[in-house]
């Protein structure tokens, strides 16, 4: 298993250096192989093919390290983590994240979308939200980070990553507060409405029509 586990690392570090080189488009196993020092069989024992392998990268060296300890708490460290790992290698991730059949972005997504579940599970201490919408809040948070990550990505990763995780954070913490002034603004309008539902309408009473 150790020996796998090296072979595996080698094929990534051989993967890496090339797609950092070029389109991860135009990186064949051969290339990976001969780059690797390995031959084709070795490669298929352990990747099925080249897309296996990026996966492998994306889920290993990014993202278990950063969702080990991840929480509603230190999620945007976490976040800073992983733009810094991505700006370290930066060819590697703008070349691979446009060819990659949206490996990148659905680790990303899963990620985030686990994390904001957790996080509207614990706001929602009224039990007042359905799990659809829930699960519809989550999904709104997790498109939206991600969206702004690929972006960031895509543009050249020239927004400092710390005052971009910051930002975000403050973003979703206002998004959180203002929620929370809807929740309790409805709230009240609903007892007040319900208030005089209570008491009981007394009959109109007609003035008698003199004889």
């Amino acid at each position: 298993m150790a020996n796998a586990n090296i072979t595996k690392k080698e094929l990534a570090e051989s993967l890496k250096r090339l797609a950092s080189e070029r389109l991860f488009e135009h990186v064949t196993v051969g290339d990976i192989v001969k780059e690797c020092g390995v031959n084709r069989q070795t490669f298929y024992y352990h990747f099925s093919d080249k897309y296996e392998l990026l996966d492998w990268i994306y889920y290993n060296e990014t993202f278990v390290p950063l969702t080990a300890d991840i929480s509603f708490g230190n999620w945007d460290e976490k976040l800073c983590e992983l733009l810094q790992i991505m700006r370290r290698n930066r060819a590697f991730y703008m070349n691979t994240i446009k060819c990659s059949d949206n490996f990148f972005e659905e680790y990303l997504l899963k990620m985030l979308t686990t994390l904001f579940e957790t996080a509207v599970e614990d706001l929602d201490v009224q039990k007042q939200l359905t799990v659809q919408k829930k699960v519809l809040a989550s999904k709104i948070f997790a498109h939206g980070l991600t969206g702004v990550v690929i972006e960031w990505a895509m543009g050249g990763m020239k927004a400092d990553e710390k005052e971009l995780a910051e930002n975000m954070k403050e973003l979703v913490e206002n998004i959180e507060r203002l929620s929370y002034y809807i929740y309790q603004y409805k709230n009240d309008m609903i007892t007040e409405t319900e208030i005089p539902s209570t008491v009981p309408v007394l009959p109109e009473i007609s003035p008698e029509k003199e004889a």
